[in-house]
Order: C-alpha cells, then structure tokens, then sequence
C-alpha cells in the first residue's frame, strides 16, 4: 500500500504540474464549464474527473483496493476485540474528542479555502480555471499529509496515524467542494459524489463508532497494519 500511495503522488504531481502548464500558457483548456473540447485540455479534463470519480468509488463501495484506514467504516473491516462497559465509555470520550478535532480541521481548511478565494478575487483572477488547480493542489497536499507529515493529525485530532483518522474519507469533499461555485457536469458530479463518501462515511461513525478505534477494531492496530503508510514518516522524525 505505500509503494500505490508512492506512485499516487507522482501521479498526481505530474497532473498538477500539467494543469500549471495549461493554467500559464492555454488557461482556457482548464475551463471544466465545457466538457466537450477537442484536444488535450479535453482529455486532459476528462482523465481528472475519471481519476477522482474511481477513487470515490472505491471509497463507497467495500474493497481492498485502498488503505484500512480509509475502509475502516465497513463491516468486513471490522474485528472485533473484547470489551466492556468502561472500554464503550471510554471510546465514547474518545469520539467526543476525535469529533471536537475534526471540527477544528473543518474550521482550517476552510479558511485556507476563503482566503484563497479572497486572494483570486483581489487580483481578478477567481475562474474555474484557478479553481481547478486548487483541487488538484489539494489532491497533491493530501497524499503529502499522509505519507510525510499531517497538521490535521499533529495540530488538532493528536490521533497517532492516518490508520484511525477521524476524517480520513472527507478528503475528496475537501478536494471538490470549491468546484461547485462554477456549476457544470464535471463539478456538479464530482461535488455530489464526494458529499455521497463523506455522508456515507458519518452515518457509518455514527452508527458503529466502535469500527473506528483501534482499542475495539483489531485491524486498526499497528501489529495488524500492512499499510505501512507511516513508513515514511517515521523514518524522518527519528533521523
């Protein structure tokens, strides 16, 4: 799983790298508005919206495809470890916690979000085009937070890895939301389908909020990761 999130991130760097080429030279190939141009902003809009489109996909439906942590709501994820009355209550004052962090997290990205709209607006260029490479920054900033290093989790969730992130599975709505202030096929769907992961994702916590802690869900524990996404970043805080 860390050599799939290795290549993900090279992936999604060279398309990011693409969209800057295009954001600089031929901004009008990044207008996602038009679905139906002909060349490479055509294909290179549509192999965007099919790259965001499977990756929610396989967060929506049960697979292996993609890390434990973020199929961690699903009942074949789930093994079960002995506990007991105070172990609920505990995880109950956990969840308060983890779900206090993820309002905070909430908060944050949100005012990056504005003040980077503020900042197009104040300099005329608030377009879909920029829009666009702001998802796409996301997309990048996203895998970084998982593989290297995570202000969410250090700042404001303290949880020890992305394993039980409280809000591993908001990271696609986090990366459409901005699209659907410039309403078309391309962000309509993926805004629709993102707020589909991420209210699958809440219902599920709120039903089985023992899924979620690794002191009730065996599978979340390290000694039965084989992620080994916090490979990476271990290796940089102890050099």
């Amino acid at each position: 799983m860390l050599q799939r999130h290795l290549w993900k991130l090279v992936f999604h760097v060279v398309v990011l790298g693409m969209a800057f080429f295009l954001y600089f030279f031929d901004i009008a190939r990044l207008d996602f508005t038009s679905m139906l141009q002909e060349g490479f902003g055509g294909i290179f809009l549509w192999v965007v919206w099919g790259t965001f489109v499977v990756g929610m996909l396989l967060r929506i439906f049960p697979n292996r495809k993609i890390a434990v942590g973020a199929r961690k709501h699903f009942q074949c994820t789930y093994k079960g470890a002995e506990f007991d009355a105070a172990d609920t209550a505990d995880t109950a004052r956990m969840m308060k916690l983890l779900n206090r962090g993820a309002l905070v997290s909430a908060l944050a990205w949100l005012a990056c979000s504005v003040a980077f709209f503020f900042a197009l607006f104040l300099i005329g260029k608030l377009a879909s085009a920029a829009i666009l490479v702001l998802t796409l920054i996301y997309s990048v900033i996203d895998l970084v937070f998982i593989l290297f290093f995570c202000p969410f989790r250090v700042l404001f969730l303290k949880n020890h890895c992305c394993t039980v992130c409280r809000i591993y599975n908001w990271d696609y709505f986090m990366m459409c939301a901005p699209l659907i202030f410039f309403p078309s096929f391309f962000s309509i769907s993926l805004f629709l389908l993102s707020l589909i992961v991420l209210l699958r994702w809440e219902m599920a916590l709120r039903k089985n909020p023992h899924f979620f802690a690794k002191e009730t869900n065996e599978n979340l524990r390290c000694d039965s990761c084989d992620d080994k996404l916090c490979k990476i970043r271990l290796r940089i805080f102890r050099a």
